[in-house]
This record gives structure tokens, C-alpha cells and sequence, in this order.
């Protein structure tokens, strides 16, 4: 699935690329279509996110049917 996705790694390439603030993985454990577990992609993440010294909380992986509350911007 090369030419459609990026893996983990870079995910945290491109997140440190456009100078971003804050990610949500998204799209992971929903079909099984590789060899790996379908938890692996965040796994892989969080080694990804170890290795440049970034944290969970910048690039959060939320639990399957979790919902999450987004604080709209200042000053819009």
C-alpha cells in the first residue's frame, strides 16, 4: 500500500516537515491488509515519535471509537 499510505515513521517525517503542532493518527486497525497486527501502526508510531524526542500528546494515537474534544483557536 506504498503508493497510497506512509507508515509511522513517515508520518513523524512529514508531521516534523510542516512544522505542525499537533497530529491524530487516524486510519489504522480498521482492515486487515498486511502481514503486521492490526495495533502495530501505533506501536511503530511511538518508537517513531521516541526516536525524534517527541511526544504522545503531539502526535496522539486516540483508542478505537474514542471521541475527542477539539478546543476551537484563539482569537477566531
Amino acid at each position: 500500500m506504498k503508493d497510497q499510505h506512509v507508515n509511522p515513521e513517515e508520518s513523524v517525517q512529514i508531521f516534523e516537515d510542516l512544522g505542525c503542532k499537533r497530529a491524530l493518527a487516524v486510519h489504522w486497525g480498521t482492515f486487515q491488509l498486511t502481514d503486521e497486527p492490526l495495533d502495530q501502526p501505533p506501536r511503530d508510531l511511538a518508537i517513531a515519535l521516541r526516536a525524534r524526542h517527541l511526544s504522545a500528546e503531539q502526535f496522539q494515537v486516540r483508542p478505537i471509537g474514542s471521541t475527542m474534544t477539539i478546543a476551537p483557536r484563539k482569537g477566531r
